[in-house]
């Protein structure tokens, strides 16, 4: 018993992400089952996928094959997994774009004190240039403090305010093919490791 969702093109233009759950819920929600247990799934459905998707550099399509035992299945579980996949990636991206924006904020706010420690090794760096002998051990602490004081006094804030909202950005493109994956749902079939990811 197969569902799947759209037109399915060729298996090879489509990323295929392969799930083995025991229910539904398990792809949005932790399952309770012993921890020690040799199925256990440390991650949800969705969280393994955005795992695959962050890995890979390919832009194509995505497939979800989903398996689940025959009693989880109905007419439509591959529809209802769908839609709730897209309307979770849509909070999610919204989510990310909120904390992206905050992070920026961060940046800028972190410079109130960046830029008087940077003033402050600058002027340290421009004291050294004044003390004899130039090539002193004072001339020299003095110098190299001031240099450091200036570079840690502009780099976090530019660090949080440039390169850390991107973890964000690359995240909502994973969100984005996986919100317009394929879903197909089949059967589990028994054996050995059958339950997990």
């Amino acid at each position: 018993m197969t569902k799947v969702l759209g037109r399915l093109p060729a298996r090879r233009e489509r990323q295929v992400i392969e799930l083995r759950l025991m229910r539904a819920h398990d792809m949005f929600e932790m399952p309770q089952t012993d921890l020690f247990s040799e199925h256990r799934n440390f991650l949800t459905g969705v969280d393994f996928c955005l795992s695959e998707l962050r890995g890979r550099r390919s832009w194509r399509p995505v497939l979800l094959e989903v398996h689940l035992p025959p009693g989880e299945i109905d007419d439509r579980v591959a529809e209802r997994l769908s839609r709730t996949l897209r309307r979770y990636c849509a909070h999610r991206i919204r989510y990310n774009r909120r904390e992206s924006q905050a992070l920026r904020v961060g940046g800028v706010s972190a410079l109130r004190i960046g830029i008087p420690v940077s003033a402050v090794g600058l002027v340290l760096t421009a004291v050294a240039t004044t003390i004899r002998p130039s090539n002193g051990a004072a001339n020299l602490v003095t110098d190299h403090l001031g240099w450091v004081l200036a570079w840690i006094g502009l780099w976090f804030p530019l660090d949080q305010f440039l390169f850390y909202p991107l973890a964000y950005g690359r995240e909502n493109r994973v969100l984005r093919l996986l919100s317009d994956a394929v879903v197909e749902v089949t059967p589990e079939r028994p054996g050995p490791g059958a339950a997990g990811f």
